[in-house]
């Protein structure tokens, strides 16, 4: 039977969480990496702290597939500093090792083995695998242990890497796009996984998606990455409740005098309408554009975290951008 956690109540830490809501337990300064003559990410900065829900933003190329993997020493880094729990990842513990987790849509599995061979395998190399946890998702995602892993879906497959990945209810989850092939009722129990772990041991979990609607019901802080640079790092309540979308309806309206107002991060006119997008909203900043622009009629909204994407990866300048206090 599946729980259904109230939506009210992702974000509340768990019993462990609060420990060490001010540890960095991933810590990265001044990341670079090069394909040969193509250099993917650019003196990346990007912070965890532990407990959290740091959802990994960019678009297709931006770098975050590749920072994920320097994060389990899959490849290595170019320069910079790298510190996962307090160890560069190649010289990370094996006790430590085993307290991570992590799953990605191009992994690839044993396919001659079955699904529930494959899990017992795996579950050989964690001390704290739990089998009847493990159960309990291969039910709950309707997968059937004894398939072949070459016969299944490819969401099956998907659901298989997210059981691998938390069987042992790891202390550091890192996921790269791990629910890109799972129906909608798969997401939810995906999404329902991580609440659990969220509210059982405080796991901190590194998620990147395409999902802008799953991560943002779960996700505490966000980074966005552009072009192998993070361009902004913010609790994600924070940038929501100073960012708003605002139209100014009026006669001889200037687009010159709102872009040189401060915060403005995009503006555009449409004939007596002028719309922006500011990252400094406040309570007095409607009284702020009026003893500018005078008598005009003033609409403002909130932005989902898609709507707020879609605007600093199109319109962020090289200097970056300024988290909201």
């Amino acid at each position: 039977m599946t729980v259904r956690v109230p939506s009210n109540s992702l974000k509340k830490p768990g019993r462990n969480q609060i420990i060490a809501m001010t540890e960095h337990i991933i810590d990265i300064k001044g990341l670079n990496k090069a394909y040969g003559r193509t250099q993917v990410l650019h003196g990346l900065e990007m912070q965890v702290q532990a407990g959290a829900v740091y959802g990994l933003l960019g678009r297709n190329g931006a770098g975050k597939t590749t920072t994920l993997r320097i994060l389990m020493d899959l490849i290595r880094p170019g320069s910079g500093s790298i510190q996962v729990m307090g160890h560069r990842p190649e010289n990370l513990p094996l006790s430590l090792r085993q307290q991570i987790g992590y799953s990605s849509d191009s992994m690839q599995l044993i396919p001659w083995l079955r699904a529930d061979e494959l899990l017992n395998h795996n579950g050989a190399f964690y001390p704290n695998w739990d089998p009847d946890y493990v159960g309990l998702w291969l039910k709950r995602l309707s997968l059937d242990g004894r398939k072949r892993v070459f016969s299944l879906s490819r969401g099956d497959r998907q659901k298989l890497a997210l059981i691998m990945a938390i069987g042992h209810r790891p202390r550091l989850l890192i996921l790269d796009e791990p629910a890109g092939g799972l129906d909608p009722l798969a997401r939810q129990e995906f999404l329902e996984s991580i609440i659990e772990l969220i509210h059982e041991a405080g796991t901190t979990i590194v998620l990147s998606s395409h999902q802008m609607s799953d991560l943002e019901r779960i996700a505490d802080h966000i980074g966005l990455m552009v072009d192998g640079r993070m361009r902004l790092q913010c609790p994600l309540d924070a940038l929501k409740s100073r960012s708003r979308r605002v139209q100014l309806i009026g006669q001889g309206l200037r687009l010159e005098q709102l872009k040189a107002m401060p915060g403005v991060v995009h503006a555009l006119q449409r004939g007596a309408l002028l719309e922006a997008v500011l990252d400094d909203w406040s309570p007095d900043s409607e009284q702020k554009l009026l003893a500018r622009f005078g008598e005009v009629r003033i609409e403002s909204s909130p932005l989902t975290l898609e709507e707020l994407f879609l605007v600093y990866t199109s319109k962020l300048t090289a200097g970056g951008a300024t988290c909201p206090a």
